[in-house]
């Protein structure tokens, strides 16, 4: 089997699995151009069973949990990480949580999904991978926010956005800042 079958199976596995569990979420789709070397490195990870990931939107009363990494440019974003062949979203969302900002959480829904096919950008219509990348909403347990990866320049509470919020969490952001769906999250 190609590796464009395996990971678009084991997509449709999750997204199977996701659908069983929640109602009414989101799902969109797009398709990512990568330079040879980065889908290099997607193409491995796929390799390994590695075809998405989870974050994880943190609230704490009126208040939201973001991030900055250096990655992206000042804008400030929801902590998420890779999953691993195994692990459960859930759990890579409340890893990633852990792992950038010191802070514990429990998700409590899921938001949205995308899906996304990687092409190599000198070869767009050459070989493909599948994944899914998983948007959490999570209540806050404990910790102080604090930069504990090295690709974090900064975590903190925010109780209303910042001005340069990352364009994948902008509508979740603006939702949350204008109150819309805010019943739900408490």
């Amino acid at each position: 089997m190609s590796l464009d079958e395996r990971t678009r199976r084991a997509v449709n596995d999750r997204l199977d699995r996701l659908r069983e569990q929640y109602d009414g979420f989101r799902v969109a789709g797009d398709t990512v151009e990568l330079p040879e070397e980065e889908f290099a490195l997607a193409r491995s990870r796929a390799r390994e069973g590695r075809v998405g990931g989870a974050s994880a939107c943190v609230l704490d009363g009126e208040r939201m949990l973001l991030v900055r990494a250096r990655e992206t440019a000042g804008a400030w974003g929801v902590p998420g990480e890779v999953a691993t062949r195994s692990e459960r979203l859930e759990a890579t969302a409340t890893r990633a949580v852990r792992e950038a900002a010191d802070v514990r959480c429990s998700v409590r829904d899921l938001y949205q999904v995308r899906r996304r096919r990687t092409v190599a950008a000198d070869d767009p219509n050459g070989p493909t991978i599948h994944s899914l990348w998983v948007f959490f909403d999570a209540d806050y347990e404990t910790g102080t926010p604090t930069p504990s990866d090295e690709d974090v320049t900064a975590a903190q509470w925010w109780q209303s956005p910042p001005d340069v919020v990352h364009p994948v969490v902008q509508s979740r952001v603006r939702e949350w800042a204008t109150g819309i769906g805010r019943t739900q999250w408490t």
